[in-house]
């Protein structure tokens, strides 16, 4: 037996027979020089395949909806505006024209240019490298060369763990997600696209493992995501351990599936709210057999990541109008657009200055493009029917001070103003206003902010970033820095501490809501309410109903005990004097 020592992503436990997925690009593409004759054959073979790939990515979205129910729509529509841009075929060209060479060689090459390039950026940039090899393996599989696959036949046929480098999108929704009992990785990023789409499946993911080294094909192999392990050839009393915790898991879910509609509470009775996430339309349809407290998080990106134009008023508000009507009852907290670089729309103008970092956030990108978000505020204020029983909150993104805030309520008075003009009767007097705090700065300034605002959200991934200095998407710093660290736990307690004193709520809504084993900090901080994805919420809620269990039959050091491997209350206590 030997035990391989991971980080954990996804916590599980799983057994099963191990599948290596590689990818051999180098050995199989072509390499050879074009004399200048051939230019122009090389330059059609170029459109063809760049036609070739769009035509086969937007099934992909739709495929995506059905499968995932997730952020998948959207990645795939990233995808396919790359694949639309000017930018992507002037530079392959460029390479065909000067260089001489083949149009596989010029795709290979233009795109590790692209990957090289953003290997040395920060922030969301660094994640987008998967993507990226996603793209040019697309491009490459027009030309009929092979990009990856599993390398023996049970990868095809039967219940695997998937053991591979690194994941991409399309890998992810290549594997039939019936097969896959988990996934071993060498690379990951925690809130990388790939890895947002595989968490979906529900099954244990550890990354940070040498696959091809460490892994074989055939090798039987146990994953124990709570630990961030990879057991190899485990002998019968291993075997025999896992198989009772497994049992123990599967009998915790059943019972989850009779009390999962039980209220949450505190022992001292503070009622705790369970909320989703949702990035596309088509998860409104799956929240409907949730029993949530509300969607506390829209992100409407998705209206904006569509298409070549900027989405009208009249089409914004028929698709707000639609979702507030499908959770009428319930709050909807929207988030204005959220620009960044890594999810800019296609077809706005930058200026070179802010293109080389990833500046045209928050209140800055108001002041940029002011008349986007007019329209989009008057497309939410026309579709928040009151008589309708909606209950649609605004939520400003990126908001590091006073001023920010009021950048982004000049817009919203703008827009009653003009609506008002126009005819539009509305009740704009009781519209409740949110910020999103994910730099260190809108936790220094809690205090400030809430006193604006009737709530706040707090947006974990970028959060960390911000505060690490680093990309949140690098296995390397994850492997040294904690997703949550305990400068995240410090800055946590202070914002829900403050959001307390101030009677505002405190809605965690990032990726780390998204992992069960965090709550008995998450609650031991005083966060009382969550935001999570979809597919995550039927799993957050069970295990918070046993948290809770063990909260009312315990004490709250008790609870925490596991969380960074200590073994006693004493190692806890020290823990929360040093850091907490």
């Amino acid at each position: 037996m030997k035990i391989l020592k991971g980080t954990k992503l996804v916590p599980g436990i799983a057994e099963g027979i191990v599948a290596l997925y590689v990818s051999e690009i180098e050995k199989l593409l072509p390499h050879y020089s074009i004399k200048s004759s051939q230019i122009p054959v090389e330059l059609d073979r170029l459109d063809a395949s760049l036609r070739r790939a769009r035509e086969t990515i937007e099934p992909m979205i739709g495929v995506s909806h059905k499968e995932f129910r997730k952020e998948a729509s959207e990645i795939f529509s990233v995808h396919l505006s790359i694949l639309r841009d000017q930018k992507l075929l002037n530079d392959i060209s460029s390479l065909i024209r000067t260089k001489r060479i083949n149009v596989e060689h010029a795709i290979h090459d233009v795109f590790e240019d692209y990957i090289r390039g953003y290997q040395t950026k920060e922030g969301h940039f660094n994640e987008l490298i998967n993507d990226l090899i996603d793209i040019r393996n697309r491009l490459l599989e027009t030309f009929n060369i092979p990009t990856g696959g599993f390398q023996s036949f049970i990868g095809e046929s039967q219940p695997i763990i998937v053991a591979t480098r690194y994941l991409t999108p399309s890998m992810v929704l290549k594997i039939q997600r019936r097969n896959v009992l988990a996934f071993i990785l060498e690379e990951a990023g925690i809130t990388s696209h790939a890895i947002i789409l595989a968490r979906s499946y529900g099954v244990p993911i550890v990354f940070g493992i040498e696959v091809e080294k460490e892994l074989q094909c055939g090798m039987e192999a146990i994953v124990e995501g709570y630990k961030g392990e990879v057991i190899i050839n485990a002998g019968k009393k291993e075997k025999e351990y896992y198989h009772r915790k497994m049992q123990r898991i599967r009998m915790r879910r059943e019972l989850c599936e009779v009390a999962g509609t039980q209220p949450l509470y505190m022992k001292d009775r503070q009622r705790i709210t369970m909320k989703v996430n949702v990035s596309t339309p088509d998860e409104f349809n799956a929240i409907s057999d949730l029993d949530h407290d509300g969607v506390g998080l829209l992100r409407t990106e998705f209206l904006f990541m569509r298409g070549g134009n900027l989405p009208s008023e009249e089409e914004q508000y028929e698709i707000y109008s639609k979702l507030l009507k499908q959770t009428a009852g319930k709050q909807v907290t929207i988030r204005l657009l959220d620009m960044a670089m890594d999810k800019m729309p296609p077809y706005l103008e930058i200026p070179q200055d802010r293109k080389q970092a990833d500046v045209v956030r928050g209140a800055l990108a108001v002041e940029m493009f002011p008349d986007i978000y007019l329209t989009q505020v008057k497309a939410l204020l026309r579709a928040d029917c009151r008589g309708c029983n909606y209950n649609m909150r605004l939520l400003y993104p990126m908001v590091s001070d006073p001023n920010d805030v009021r950048t982004f309520r000049d817009v919203v008075e703008e827009a009653k103003k003009s609506l008002k003009l126009e005819g539009v009767e509305r009740d704009f007097k009781n519209i409740k206003e949110g910020i999103m705090i994910e730099t260190p700065a809108a936790v220094m300034m809690a205090e400030e902010l809430l006193k604006e605002v009737d709530f706040a959200n707090i947006g974990s991934n970028d959060l960390l970033q911000y505060t690490l200095a680093t990309s949140r998407g690098s296995p390397k710093v994850e492997k040294r820095y904690h997703i949550f660290h305990p400068a995240i736990a410090k800055m946590l307690r202070f914002v829900a501490e403050t959001g307390k004193e101030l009677n505002k709520e405190v809605c965690l809504c990032g990726e780390i809501a998204s992992f069960e084993e965090f709550y008995p900090l998450l609650l031991k901080l005083g966060l009382r309410s969550f935001s999570v994805a979809v597919s995550r919420f039927a799993d957050i809620k069970c295990e918070l109903l046993y948290e809770l269990q063990n909260l009312h039959e315990s004490s709250e050091i008790d609870m925490v005990k596991n969380f960074y491997g200590a073994k006693s209350k004493e190692e806890i206590d020290s823990f929360f004097r040093k850091f907490v």
